[in-house]
Parts: C-alpha cells; structure tokens; sequence
C-alpha cells in the first residue's frame, strides 16, 4: 500500500508515479462520478441572449461567396483575411446577439485571458489598440472583437441572433445553409469557425430537476440572480450558501469574486488544478510608444517558438507559459536518441524535470494556504499537462476565508445527486440555495454544432467521423466540397488560440484564392490524401495516448480513455506543431498543387 506521505527529502520517481496512479485511478473507478449528459437531455440550461434583445427580421433568401459559422475571434479572422483576398461577399452567422465568441457569452465574475494581451488580441496594429493590462479581462477582449467588426466593416456581414439548422451540399454543387430565422443562403463556399467554449456540459446527476434552488452555468451567468457585475460585488448573494461545481479554468477565476458575497460557498473538487502565478499589470505606456511596425507578429513568433520548445535570444512574453516550457521542454520524452535506451533516458529526465516543476506548484499551495487540510486537497498528483494549467493570484488565498469549503467529491461515491435542498456527497447532504455548474464545455464538434451538416450523396458528418475525426491538414474532408474546418483537430497546436486561427484563416482564404485563380470551382480531399494524414497522425501520437492514459480524467483524455470507438488517436492536434503545420500546408498549397485533393 502507498505510504500517502513523500520521502522526507521530498517524493523521488518512484514514489511519485504510484501516488500519481493511486490518484488516477482512484478518479477513475466505477463508482466516480465522470459522466456528462448527452446534448438534449437532462436539466435544460437556458442558452438564450440575455445581453442583447433579439430583433425580428425577414428571413432571407440569397447567394454568397463563403458562409462563415461564428462570430468569434476565428469567424472574424476567417472573414477579414477573405476580404484581403478579395473574396466575397461572405455571410457570417452566430447565435450572439454581437461579434465575441466565448467572450460574448462567459461574461461571469473575473473572466479574464491567460494568454498575454498583447499577442491574444488579434490586429492590433491594424486597429492602433493597446491593451490596458498585460492580461485582459473579458469586457476589454469582447470590445475588441467588437472593434473588428467595425474596424473592417463586419457589421453589414453579420446575422446575429441566428442559428444555423442545416447545412447541405446541394444538387447545383453549392451549399445550402438554412436558420431558425427561416434563411435560406445558398454559398460556394462554407467556413466552420465556431469555437468549443460556449456550450455548456452538465454532469449526469440524479436529482437535477428536483433541486428547488437556482442553478445555471457559468457561461450563461444570471446576473439578475447574483446581482453585481464582471468586477465582482454579488450583492444578491448575501446571506445565500452557493456550490460550484468544477475546479477548472472557469471556476479558478470566479471563485474569488463571488466567495466575498455568499454566506458560505462550497467548491466541489473532483481533481485539484494546476494554479501558477499571473502577475498581472497595467501596460507601460513607454514601452507601448516604444513599440515598432511589425511588433505584434514578432511577438507571436517569439512566443509560439518558445511554447513549442524552440530557441530564442530573448522571451519578449516572460509568464508562466514560458517559464514551464523552458523546464518542460522534453516533458512528452524529450529528443529522439539513436537508441531505444537513450529515448528512454530522455524519457525518464523530462518526468523527473516534471517532478521537479510539479512540486514548485505544489509547494506553494502549502506557502498560500493556511489550512493543512485545504492544501493537501488542493495539490494535484499528476504530470503537467496531463490537465490545462490555469493562472491566478487570487483562488488560493481565497480558501483562507471562513465562510469558503473545500469538498472533495473524488471518494467512491463523489458528488451522488441533488436534492430539493441542496446537494450529496459521500452520503453526507449539504444545503445550498444555488448551484452554479464551471463543469466545462461540449467538446467534440458533432455536440457543439446542434444542426446536421449533409455532404455529397447525402453522407452526414456525424457518420463520417463516426469512429474518430477525419480530415486532410485538419481543414479539408472527404464527401464534403468547399467546407472548410477551423479549429484544433489535426492542426498545428500552440497554447495563443488567435494565432492558430490566423494561420488557418490565411491558409483557408489563400487556398479560396488559387483554386479560383487556377480556373476550378471545387476543392475537396480525396479519400487516399485523408487515410493517409489520419494514419500519421495516429502514428505520431500513440506515445502521447500511452502519456494521457496515465493520467487524471478530464477532457484532456476524455475521461480517462484516451482511446475509445477509434478516437483518442484520431481526434488530436497535429504533431509538429503549428509552424511545421504552417510550412506543409504552405508547400502544399503554393508547390505541390493541392496534391491529394480534387479539383473540379
């Protein structure tokens, strides 16, 4: 059995991988409860527009060049580098009442970005912007979606308030994409640009509907509930007992400013997150003057180079990202040696550098928090990025506060169910008033969209990725003509989100462009050019399964089964990373022709 207490010179390899083992698994029994409702069922959250009224419009009837799906950060790089290429005239639709994205609908208390400003925000220098803090919050980031929109002349584009029902290759070899407003748009082409962070996920609970409490998502937070505002100050709550549900990136940042309101707050911790320092401050305006043509784009190289494990001469971005990549560098088995044995000797240095790493996180949980009991419960006992890290100055000193409680619902029977008045863990009943869900978002793509998308011979995407995601370079598919994929399948990965979406806006525009300057209408994967992209992608990543299967359940690993019906191995990123990405399809694209996709 595991002595639950590291050696006295603090934990060696050994001891650490079967704590890290003891925790996973004991995360991953039965009886855990690590299961979500299917879309469509359950307690129904209320996914409406509570910031913007809806305004009745005619429904439309038209033609266009390029349907863009979503309004967010990718939707709006997607039409702004069409517009550069000509191309037009776009349609972009959303079901916000404005341009956003995930910063239109998490509006809740203390949302904030933790990729720097300064490289998060894309076109700045197009739009002569600094921001005001080195991380912005997110009333700033959404002005800023915003300031795109009418920076470039978005708005005339946009139908808001609009949700797409169906979207179909057609029999006149165009795609026909209908709405819940009675739109009927016919486009050559179609650009899938909706995030994964808008759509809330629900734990399977009994007893859901018969909480006679409040309870709603952290995306959709209900400020007429709360009372307050993005800065905190949640007057409604005084003198109410309020659980969060879900310890992630969401929860880190709004547990602080709600805990000074409520009565008693309960955070219901499955595993424990990795919390690194943010050091915020406000931006210097001598070094904003200082700043010269091109500054941004550098500033991105810079910082994607360093992420990725590359070389630079200085870290223009210096914050936590870069620091743990400068440690972890090798954390996925470090370089490749001529031997079996020296790929394990790099193997087994970039855990033991993990190991280190780990426990400057974990030590200063014990320096912040002043109850032994809190802090053990707050350490996690797994490899960095086993889970997303989050950054914050303020979660952890808040489990100082007498009036916040730390409950762990990792045990055998974790969180059971609701009741009319408040929630069981462990057998043991707690009362609550509110249950506020941080418990993440629908993640994969056939979840998010809510509407089925058709292509040739009347094959659904849903079918065609039954067994796992399929795709060529993560932006073409088989049986679908002129659909174009944003997002983080099969693409090149880097942690600033708004960099990879400029690459594949570039990339998807640029191609619009020769296909139609080499005289073709349609371009679509062939079924060889897609089997083969998916096969090197499985064969790239099953050290990284071997990797995501040794570690906690979360969405990371999908629960602790990296592998499940054929995916795990298909649905991942790229992985040479974004740059090599970025110079394959670029070869691809400006070389060899569109070699392995079908012009027409």
């Amino acid at each position: 059995m595991l002595d639950d207490l590291p050696p006295a010179d603090g934990p060696d390899l050994e001891w650490a991988r079967a704590k890290y083992k003891a925790e996973r698994d004991k995360r991953s029994s039965s009886g855990s409860r690590t299961a979500y409702q299917t879309p469509g069922t359950g307690i129904a959250i209320d996914l409406r527009d509570t910031y913007i009224p809806r305004i009745e419009r005619e429904p439309r009837s038209e033609q266009v060049d390029v349907v863009i799906i979503g309004a967010g950060f990718a939707g709006l790089i997607a039409a702004i580098e069409m517009r550069k290429c000509g191309i037009g005239p776009i349609r972009i639709m959303d079901t916000a009442g404005d341009f956003g994205g995930v910063w239109y609908w998490n509006r809740y208390p203390g949302a904030q970005c933790d990729v720097e400003s300064y490289i998060y925000l894309p076109f700045l220098e197009e739009t002569r912007y600094i921001p005001k803090e080195k991380y912005s919050h997110q009333p700033e980031i959404l002005e800023h979606a915003q300031r795109l929109g009418t920076h470039f002349d978005l708005y005339k584009d946009a139908l808001f308030h609009t949700g797409v029902t169906d979207v179909r290759w057609s029999d006149a070899d165009r795609w026909t994409v209908k709405t819940d407003r009675g739109d009927t748009i016919r486009s050559s082409f179609v650009v899938m640009a909706g995030g994964g962070q808008d759509q809330p996920r629900l734990p399977d609970l009994p007893g859901l509907d018969d909480f006679d409490g409040h309870v709603f998502h952290s995306c959709r937070w209900d400020y007429d509930y709360t009372g307050g505002s993005h800065a905190g100050d949640c007057t409604k709550l005084e003198g109410r007992r309020v659980a969060v549900v879900g310890t992630g990136a969401s929860a880190v940042q709004l547990v602080p400013y709600i805990a000074p309101s409520v009565e008693h707050l309960y955070v219901l911790q499955r595993t424990p997150v990795v919390v690194g320092e943010r050091l915020n401050k406000p931006t210097d305006p001598i070094w904003a003057a200082s700043l010269e043509t091109g500054w941004q784009d550098r500033r991105m190289l810079n910082y994607s180079t360093l992420v990725l494990g590359g070389k630079q001469d200085e870290d223009l971005v210096d914050d936590g990202w870069t620091h743990a990549t400068a440690e972890l560098a090798s954390v996925y088995g470090g370089e490749k040696g001529e031997s079996d044995a020296s790929a394990d000797a790099a193997a087994e240095a970039a855990e033991r550098a993990d190991l280190r790493y780990m426990e400057k996180i974990r030590a200063r949980i014990d320096r912040t928090v002043g109850s032994a009991k809190a802090a053990d419960l707050l350490k996690p006992w797994y490899r960095y990025f086993c889970k997303r890290p989050t950054f914050n100055d303020l979660y952890l000193p808040t489990f100082n506060r007498e009036n916040v409680e730390l409950v762990d619902v990792s045990g055998t029977a974790g969180l059971e169910r609701l009741t009319p008045k408040g929630f069981v863990v462990d057998g043991v009943e707690y009362p609550a008033d509110a249950i506020i869900f941080a418990s993440g978002f629908a993640s994969d793509l056939s979840e998010r969209k809510g509407y089925e998308l058709v292509g040739r011979g009347g094959v659904t995407l849903r079918d065609h990725w039954r067994d796992g995601a399929r795709s060529l370079h993560g932006v073409l598919i088989h049986g679908f003509p002129n659909l174009f994929l944003m997002g983080t399948v099969h693409v090149g990965l880097t942690i600033n989100y708004t960099e990879m979406m400029l690459r594949q806006g570039r990339h998807i525009a640029r191609t619009i462009e020769l296909v139609r300057a080499r005289g073709f209408d349609q371009i679509e994967a062939t079924t060889e050019a897609e089997d083969a992209y998916v096969e090197d992608i499985v064969a790239a990543r099953t050290a990284d399964v071997e990797f995501h299967a040794s570690c906690t359940p979360g969405y990371f690993n999908n629960e602790g089964m990296p592998v499940k019906r054929g995916k795990g191995l298909t649905d991942t990123v790229y992985p040479g990373g974004l740059f090599a990405w970025v110079d394959m399809v670029t070869d691809w694209r400006e070389a060899q022709g569109f070699a392995g996709a079908d012009l027409r």
